[in-house]
């Protein structure tokens, strides 16, 4: 396979076997054993010289992850000068960043944020919470709590906007619990036949209780910090 890549390549570029061999500082024989097939397993730094020599990426001389369109792209850019490349590559930046902006666009979607009154060390009250829009590219997320503190950092600091799935926690995920009239951020554990809600940093109650007793708002999935 390299050696039918390099005489395309080199036969593309008008280049001598002898030419290359003094391009990569390899030995003529090294060379044209690779270039006739007579090499089938040469080392990493031989085929990583050549490369070099090249200007392209060992995966591209051995014929990987090249299409046809790309292969034209590519035989243009090494014919161009310096001007020429420089046009080349600024083009494909400015066209990349925008196909990307085009992509993350489509991946947001509007979910509600939970905006709390005051200290959260004592749980929020939902129904007296604002909500506004926010747009994330969690999938998962179906609604947000803002930190209002920083009673949970460094896990969760103020300003954090905390991402929620609509799901029932695993062991050792955090999430929002509704205990009486407030929901408490805590730390979902199975233990000795109970599910506990441990405490963050000593920050309020732990409770024990039976799994069809917990309501819960949302389970962590992601956080957007600013």
């Amino acid at each position: 396979m390299l050696g039918t890549r390099l005489r395309e390549i080199l036969g593309n570029m008008d280049i001598s076997i002898g030419e290359f061999a003094e391009m990569c500082g390899l030995p003529l024989e090294t060379v044209r054993n690779i270039y006739y097939g007579k090499t089938s397993d040469p080392k990493v730094s031989t085929v990583l010289q050549m490369a070099n020599a090249l200007n392209m990426s060992v995966n591209n001389l051995m014929g990987q992850y090249c299409n046809a369109p790309e292969e034209k792209i590519l035989n243009y850019y090494r014919a161009c000068g310096k001007h020429g490349k420089s046009l080349i590559l600024l083009t494909a930046k400015y066209e990349a960043t925008a196909a990307k902006a085009e992509r993350d666009a489509d991946e947001y979607h509007k979910i509600p944020c939970l905006l709390p009154s005051g200290e959260m060390n004592k749980g929020i009250i939902y129904d007296s919470c604002e909500i506004v829009d926010i747009e994330t590219t969690v999938k998962d997320a179906f609604v947000a709590v803002k930190m209002t503190s920083n009673d949970f950092a460094p896990i969760f600091c103020k300003d954090d906007i905390v991402l929620l799935a609509n799901r029932f926690p695993l062991n050792g995920e955090y999430a929002f619990f509704y205990i009486g009239d407030r929901a408490h951020l805590r730390k979902f554990v199975e233990e000795d036949g109970l599910y506990k809600l441990q405490c963050i940093h000593n920050i309020g109650e732990e409770f024990a209780m039976k799994r069809m007793e917990l309501e819960y708002i949302g389970t962590y999935c992601g956080v957007v910090r600013t």
